[in-house]
């Protein structure tokens, strides 16, 4: 047996199985990032229906009246898309719903949030504001936080930051803010010494928070968790998806482990027949140093080419590594042949060979990882073994072998000599037929009309065609197209 071949075989296959298990490893990640944030977004949908449910009951029982039922509504739908947004991205939810007519009505990581939706005396809901914090002067002592509509968080800050000669040349005829409210605006930041920052924008502008269009906001809100998560499922794919750089760090495991497999069975075969590390001579070190550099060029062509193989074509490590081993074999077949070492016989049976030791190779790791399915393990126990088996079955039936090859070949050329005599007897027939054939056209459509006639009744008798059926005079002519 060819232990020697049965090692270097265990190690291009451990070449495979080691990128398999990294390409396998990054895959599993992957799957569970998918299914992680489909969970996500499944949390996202629930905060979602949460407050949706919350609303409803708003809602049914007309809390706060006609006229104040909108603020509820603010606060619990706020609370139940700023958690789903939270959740979406894989992070616990930071809101709460106090519900308890307190100086609060949410709270986000420990600060105190209070919601006002007023649009009543066009103010943008300070007035609101200021109402409360006289009721409550300590709640910006105690880090609270003042959450108004979207959009009236924009229009305050608008007129905020314009200077007065601008805001003086305001005119309210256009449906837009007038100088008052400017001065109004200013007059409240300067005598409550309340702040800007102080103020918060809620994720909903006044309107959007009716109890007539809440539904629809929300379902708005639904699409986007739902388009978020998608691009956050696409940037998982894309952080999962192979690369050049671990494409190379394949390539340069394999050299470096094939280089070494093959400088050990160098030196063991330089070692044969009793010698000693000191008695290797320049010329055995420059044929070790050639092997483990050719060694070195196959494994990183083996490393890639597996990685590439496995990541790119859907095709099992094991059969990437087959491929490649059995590529350089024909490869060195064919090197042989054209200088002459190999007939064409040789070559024939030689890449054959290198082709099902290939696939023997595939075939037992591959069964060794499906029996033990632990990583790499699994599959060199399986090459070796079967490696093994097929090394030892190989030498016990080659000279049986060599022998059905050697009959084989003799039958084959025994067999085209008889065909090369039939195929040359088949032409030479076929070009006789053919000029008969040729030289029958000629007459049948030759210009000269007796030749034409007497051509064509040739013809048609030569193809077989029934004499009864067949004008041979001028009269049958005559008395077949006139009568």
């Amino acid at each position: 047996m060819n232990a020697e071949k049965v090692l270097k075989s265990s190690q291009e296959q451990a070449i495979a199985a080691w990128v398999g298990l990294i390409n396998q490893l990054r895959i599993d990640d992957l799957i569970e990032g998918l299914n992680r944030q489909n969970k996500n977004l499944d949390s996202a949908m629930g905060s979602m229906n949460w407050a949706l449910e919350k609303i409803e009951n708003l809602v049914v029982a007309n809390r706060g009246g006609g006229k104040g039922v909108h603020g509820f509504i603010a606060e619990v739908a706020e609370c139940g898309l700023e958690n789903a947004q939270s959740l979406v991205r894989g992070d616990k939810p930071v809101m709460e719903w106090v519900n308890d007519n307190g100086p609060a009505d949410l709270v986000r990581n420990g600060v105190p949030i209070q919601v006002k939706f007023v649009n009543a005396g066009g103010k943008f809901s300070l007035d609101a504001v200021a109402a409360h914090l006289r009721k409550y002067p300590d709640f910006l002592d105690k880090n609270g936080v003042y959450q108004i509509p979207k959009d009236h968080l924009e229009a305050v800050r608008f007129l905020y930051e314009m200077p007065k000669e601008e805001a003086a040349k305001l005119v309210s005829s256009d449906g837009g803010p007038s100088y008052s409210t400017w001065k109004s605006i200013h007059e409240f930041f300067d005598s409550s010494g309340f702040s800007i920052d102080d103020l918060e924008a809620s994720k909903f502008e006044y309107s959007e928070v009716q109890k007539n269009v809440i539904a629809d906001k929300m379902a708005e809100e639904k699409s986007k968790l739902a388009d978020e998560s998608e691009r956050i499922k696409k940037g998982i794919y894309e952080d999962h998806k192979p690369t050049p750089k671990e494409g190379a760090k394949a390539a340069a495991a394999g050299a470096v482990l094939e280089a070494g497999m093959t400088f050990v069975l160098s030196v063991k075969r330089h070692l044969r027949n009793g010698k000693r590390i000191g008695d290797l001579t320049q010329e055995d070190w420059d044929e070790i140093a050639k092997d483990s550099g050719m060694g070195l060029v196959k494994g990183g062509v083996r490393g890639g080419a597996v990685y590439g193989l496995n990541n790119y074509t859907a095709t099992p490590s094991a059969v990437a590594s087959a491929l490649v081993t059995a590529s350089f074999g024909v490869a060195d077949c064919a090197h042989r042949f054209r200088n002459g070492e190999l007939t064409e016989i040789e070559f024939i049976e030689s890449s054959e060979i290198a082709c099902l030791d290939a696939s023997v190779s595939a075939f037992s790791s591959f069964l060794g990882q499906t029996i033990i399915p632990i990583p790499i393990l699994g599959a060199l126990i399986g090459n070796a073994v079967g490696t093994t088996m097929y090394e030892l079955g190989k030498d016990f039936y080659s000279k049986q072998e060599a022998e059905i090859l050697a009959h084989y070949a003799q039958e084959l050329e025994a067999l085209d000599e008889k065909l090369d005599g039939e195929y040359a007897a088949c032409i030479d027939d076929l070009r006789e037929n053919m000029s008969t054939y040729i030289s029958l056209l000629g007459k049948a459509f030759s210009p000269n009309l007796a030749m034409a006639f007497s051509g064509s009744i040739e013809l048609a008798t030569s193809l077989n065609v029934p004499d009864g059926e067949i004008l041979h005079t001028r009269e049958e002519v005559d008395d077949f197209f006139l009568n």
